[in-house]
């Protein structure tokens, strides 16, 4: 037989096993016709992982998925082999599933996996619902699972409850490669896949979210013509059970005296016809009758360890004799399983069991519980429905106690593994079963702060982002929980993600619960650095295109901070959306709304289009006609003067206000002005800073970086009026060297200074001036021009030209030897040749005074060494270009760079080395010694100098 008659073989033996496999209450096809399309389902490539694991909680659809992969496996004209099980096909002493699927196949597995391998198309078995295996598959067990896997060739696809894959990790099985197994989650449906599902089973659509098996229970119930849009779970199952119960009475009924059975007498032979259907009360007896034997099962079902019904007890309560079981298995209630029964669907068993479960007696049993093995914990479904139940039938209040008691078993380290385990899912469960969970606000509070406290990776687990989105809680207390719980966070951030997506559902109404965040300063360990405060103005900028408008009404209402700084910036990003708000304030009631609205439309002002422009003129007429506010008048009058449509009936009103200090009505106000009026806005200028306490620096900025008032594209010859005006100040106050040099200097970046304003500045006689003035301008221009200036070299022309018409008159060294040090400093950004001009006319200016060439030498050799592009300049000087004469100091640097040092550190040796005296950072010309390093001192010489060159 060649190889691939043996894979055509083997795969013709895994569609014959399928065809005779069953899922729950249908054969695999007919689930697998059963599924809808899902954005979490398996769909796309195969698996590829050795073990792939399908996690669900009961009624998510997971062993449809499973049927559906399994169908799409087998068909098509090159059918993948792929063998099924359920956990109640596993024995005792199976290690793993692969015995299992030996038996299902009825050929040897390894041969059978080996050809699928060689073929390229690995065998793959699906074990669904482990939690029937007749013994608990514990770590060890998938560990040996997942090698046997692996030794074959053959691939694993498991689907499971969430309590039952928690049995797998755990150090030893880690080690095993369990770690490594690929985990898929299902999740509730919603959105557009819940209403694909609805109309699937043609149910009305629920609201919120849903598990597929909502929809399948809702289904017959509808076509009864009953209203299942609002049902819950339990309304859902009781109803799906009791028509259950009614066609399961129906054929009873049909059967050969079925009530002669009931009375306990043996039933007679069929006659021919078929006997008609008994009145409507008697077929209600027997429905109830059958009810009353569903419900004793599940009592029974409870005492069973792995929750399946013996065939014993099976054929007890649904006898053969009446028709009783064959009713029962053709109306798909309980199915059989291995070797004994169970109901079809395994969420509805956990509800029914859940209704008779001895909750006391199996909450002592649970939670005494140290060590595992103890009860199975898929086994939770049934006592969480307990609790569910428990909470329908007597209120919120009545599981209160339950609760704390659990809690209180988290909280007690003596308590043990398992019974933390136990009480952290009850507690789960029942607060998500709560009628009312805001009942329970004193526990939720504390279980958030505790898991914030323990950060992403405590110890308790399933209290995540979904936990809480699906808890019923008002609005406020489920912001102010999310507060909390973001520090909670982990890499994945998710419980911000939910606060994101909250934001989207609730609209404008959650942005005032978020901006209650704005005084939490708490850290967030997922975001170094940032705080709860931090995170609510990023979601609230994030977020702010849904509702621009209520956001800016629920920013001005926090009254805080932070939501001023988002206003703020909300100025720059949306100020169209500003200016409306500033309108809206202005003609509110509130005086509180007219502070805000005066200082946001300040702010707006720069950024606001025409029709912002409009609105803000609107708002400064009303808060301008309220005699009552005064204060706020100033901030009228700055936005009237911004405006060119109302700037002249309102100049004057604001000058004035200008001259009385209005915090309002600042230098960047007035100069929007200049352009139409800079007689008027200079003259203000001049009177206020004549005066004392008038802030210069303010002044200064804004008319240097205004546009020249010479009438021209390009500056004139002519001092621009604004110069010719900071002039004027430097006369009067030559302490005001430093801010007058700045202005010259931003005005030459900006390319806006013409070549007279040197002159305005310093008059036409500059060596005249004090020392300090000419000291500040020299520092001015032998500043490089700054990137922005790039596209001016009129600027860089004239700053070269500046600095050299200041040159040819200097002499002094109080000038010229910081100038030296801002030329070394600034070497490595400035053109080499520029560099090495003024460098040149400083020396030369240097001998022309008497600065004296020892203190040159001194003090080329000190900027040497501390600025090495500086360094590299001089020892690169062609003899061309008439290097610095210097001293002895600069020759010896020559010498140790000609014999291969580095420039920098033949400066710093030469510096050290003489023994010379430099300038002390005090006042110039004042001197201190430095002392020469020893003879055969071991390291690099360096000087000893704070300021000096560094070390390696």
């Amino acid at each position: 037989m060649t190889s691939g008659q043996r894979l055509d073989a083997v795969v013709d033996l895994t569609i014959r096993q399928l065809a005779r496999a069953t899922a729950g209450p249908a054969r695999i096809a007919e689930l697998a016709a059963d599924r809808v399309p899902r954005a979490d389902g398996l769909a796309g490539e195969e698996p590829g992982s050795v073990l792939t694991v399908l996690v669900g909680e009961p009624g998510s659809g997971r062993t449809t998925e499973l049927a559906a992969l399994a169908v799409r496996r087998a068909g098509g004209t090159a059918p993948l082999p792929t063998l099924w099980l359920r956990g109640a096909d596993l024995r005792p002493g199976d290690r793993g599933p692969l015995a299992a699927a030996e038996r299902a196949l009825g050929a040897p597995l390894a041969e059978a996996a080996a050809c699928c391998a060689e073929a390229g198309r690995p065998l793959l078995v699906l074990l669904d619902g482990p939690e029937e295996a007749p013994a608990a598959l514990d770590a060890d067990w998938w560990a040996d699972a997942v090698r046997q896997a692996a030794e074959l060739g053959v691939r694993l696809l498991v689907a499971c409850r969430p309590e039952s894959w928690e049995t797998g990790p755990s150090p030893t099985a880690a080690r095993e490669g369990l770690a490594h197994a690929r985990l898929h989650r299902l999740g509730p449906l919603h959105g557009e896949d819940l209403a694909l599902a609805a109309a699937h089973y043609g149910v009305p659509v629920p609201p919120g979210r849903g598990y597929p098996l909502l929809l399948r229970l809702a289904a017959p119930l509808h076509r009864e013509g009953l209203d299942t849009a609002a049902a819950d779970f339990a309304e859902l199952a009781g109803g799906w059970l009791d028509l259950h119960c009614l066609r399961i009475a129906r054929r009873i009924a049909a059967a050969d005296r079925p009530a002669s059975h009931r009375r306990g007498r043996t039933a007679q032979p069929a006659p021919a016809a078929a006997a008609p259907e008994p009145p409507p009360g008697a077929l209600r007896r027997l429905a109830a009758t059958v009810a009353g034997r569903v419900h004793e099962a599940a009592r029974r079902m409870l005492g069973a360890g792995q929750g399946a019904l013996a065939p014993a007890a099976f054929a007890e309560l649904f006898p053969t004799a009446g028709g009783w079981g064959r009713a029962v298995l053709a109306e798909g209630l309980f199915v059989p399983v291995g070797d004994g029964y169970r109901l079809a669907h395994e969420a509805v068993a956990d509800w029914l069991q859940g209704r008779h479960l001895d909750l006391a007696g199996a909450a002592a049993r649970l939670l005494a519980t140290r060590e595992r093995p103890g009860v199975p914990r898929h086994r939770a479904g049934a006592v969480s429905a307990a609790l569910r139940g428990l909470g329908e039938r007597h209120g919120a209040g009545a599981l209160e106690p339950w609760l704390h008691r659990f809690r209180q078993v988290l909280d007690d380290p003596a308590a043990g593994e398992e019974a933390h385990w136990w009480a952290a899912r009850l507690l789960r469960a029942g607060l998500a079963g709560s009628p009312d969970p805001q009942a329970h606000a004193e526990l939720l509070d504390r279980l958030a702060e505790r898991l914030a406290g323990d950060g992403p990776n405590g110890p308790l687990t399933g209290f995540g982002a979904a936990f809480w989105e699906a808890l019923a809680l008002p609005a406020a207390r489920r912001w102010a929980l999310l507060a909390v719980l973001v520090r909670a966070d982990g890499p994945d951030q998710a419980h911000l993600r939910s606060a994101a997506a909250r934001l989207r559902a609730d609209g404008p109404a959650a942005l005032a619960h978020l901006c209650a965040w704005f005084s939490d300063g708490r850290g967030l360990p997922a975001r170094p650095g940032s705080t709860v405060a931090d995170l609510a103005q990023d979601l609230l900028y994030a977020h702010r295109a849904f509702a621009v408008d209520e956001l800016t009404e629920a920013l001005v209402a926090a009254a805080h901070p932070r939501a001023d700084a988002l206003l703020t910036v909300l100025a720059v990003e949306e100020p169209s959306a500003l200016c409306r708000a500033v309108d809206r304030w202005s003609h509110d009631g509130r005086p509180e709304r007219h502070v805000a609205a005066a200082v946001h439309g300040l702010r707006a002002a720069p950024y606001a289009g025409p029709t912002g422009r409009q609105l803000l003129g609107f708002a400064a007429l009303a808060l301008l006609a309220r005699e009552a506010e005064p204060g706020l008048h100033g901030a009228a009058l700055a936005l009237l003067v911004r405006d060119p449509a109302t700037r002249a009936d309102h100049l004057a009103a604001a000058l004035a206000a200008y001259a009385a200090d209005d915090p309002f009505v600042t230098p960047e106000v007035l100069v929007t002005a200049l352009g139409t009026d800079p007689a008027a806005v200079l003259g203000a200028f001049e009177a206020r800073l004549g005066r004392p306490g008038g802030a210069v620096a303010p002044v200064l900025r804004v008319l240097a970086e205004a546009p020249p008032l010479t009438g021209a594209a390009a500056p004139s010859g002519l001092p621009d009026p604004a110069t010719r005006l900071a002039g004027r100040l430097l006369r009067g106050s030559p302490e005001r060297a430093e801010l007058v040099a700045d202005y010259l200097g931003h005005r030459l970046a900006l390319g806006t200074a013409g070549p007279g304003d040197l002159t305005a500045l310093l008059g036409a006689g500059a060596e005249d001036r004090p020392v300090a003035v000419r000291r500040a301008f020299a520092l001015v221009l032998a500043q490089p021009a700054p990137a922005s200036g790039g596209g001016h070299p009129h600027g860089a022309r004239l700053r070269r030209e500046f600095l050299d018409r200041l040159l040819a008159t200097e002499r002094d060294p109080a000038v010229l030897e910081p100038l030296l040090e801002r030329v070394a400093q600034q070497a490595g950004r400035e053109e080499d040749e520029r560099s090495r001009t003024v460098v040149r006319r400083i020396t030369d200016a240097w001998n022309r005074g008497e600065g004296g060439p020892a203190r040159l030498d001194a003090l080329l050799v000190r900027c040497a060494g501390r600025c090495a592009a500086f360094a590299l300049l001089l020892a690169d000087w062609p003899a061309a270009a008439r290097p610095p004469v210097g001293g002895a100091l600069l020759a010896r640097m020559r010498e140790s760079v000609a014999r291969g040092r580095d420039p920098q550190y033949a400066a710093a040796e030469a510096e050290r080395s003489a023994g010379v005296t430099a300038r002390s950072p005090g006042a110039p010309g004042e001197v201190r010694p430095v002392i020469a390093a020893p003879v055969g001192a071991a390291g690099v010489p360096v000087p000893g100098r704070p300021g000096a060159h560094g070390t390696l």
